[in-house]
């Protein structure tokens, strides 16, 4: 029947990005290695210690993008109480020590506000999808921002993600969250999979992410979210 060829299509699909972010995890685990031990090599100036740390970096989200990868594939086989968990807070504090010096490298302003006392959670969530939904959102900010600020802003359950950048045209937004799309074509850094993932998490998650413009120009996005199914 036409729905089960649909369905062992979407197997197919689930075993192949398994199957793929498997096999992608041994050569990162080769580069940030070597990237550990070129920094440590005392004769390694300070254009070429920039430039390790770049592919560093890059590793480190290219094994956070397969970890998510891998998450997915899964998320329709295994128990949900078995996933790794984590409160709002605590990824959005790794996530901003993460990317504090590239953001302040820039010359950009971060501003990071967490929740007020009366709406501190224990809430806990998916860790692994917070935190790519978040760290997407900061990592798309930087990339379109060249002046200004970018805040992360948390409530009790949901948080923000705002930017002074060169924003998304009206006629674009919706298409954002397709794969492979980009605000801007001429800045051809990474892969185009970013905001796709994040709705493609939120929709798994029965989160939700809102994105609105800001004035004068620069985007919010807005996730709302629901805590770990029992």
């Amino acid at each position: 029947s036409t729905l089960g060829r649909l369905r062992q299509a979407l197997i197919r699909e689930r075993m192949f990005t398994s199957d793929v972010s498997h096999e992608l995890r041994t050569p990162l685990m080769v580069l940030a290695s070597s990237c550990e031990l070129l920094l440590e090599n005392p004769a390694l100036d300070l254009r070429g210690r920039r430039q390790v740390e770049r592919i560093g970096r890059a590793c480190e989200e290219m094994r956070d993008l397969v970890q998510t990868f891998l998450m997915l594939a899964r998320t329709q086989r295994e128990d949900p109480a078995m996933t790794p968990k984590a409160t709002l807070v605590g990824v959005a504090e790794q996530l901003i020590s993460q990317w504090r010096d590239p953001i302040e490298g820039k010359g950009l302003v971060l501003t990071y506000t967490p929740p007020a006392d009366d709406q501190l959670s224990e809430t806990r969530y998916n860790a692994t999808f917070l935190h790519a939904v978040m760290g997407n959102l900061l990592r798309n900010a930087l990339h379109y921002t060249d002046h200004g600020f970018i805040t992360l802003t948390l409530q009790a359950e949901s948080f923000t993600v705002e930017d002074s950048g060169v924003g998304i045209p009206e006629e674009k937004r919706e298409a954002m969250f397709e794969p492979f799309v980009r605000g801007n074509e001429q800045r051809g850094e990474g892969l185009g999979l970013g905001l796709s993932l994040v709705q493609r998490i939120c929709t798994n998650q029965g989160w939700r992410v809102d994105l609105t413009p800001m004035e004068p120009h620069g985007c919010r996005f807005e996730v709302t979210l629901n805590a770990v199914k029992p």
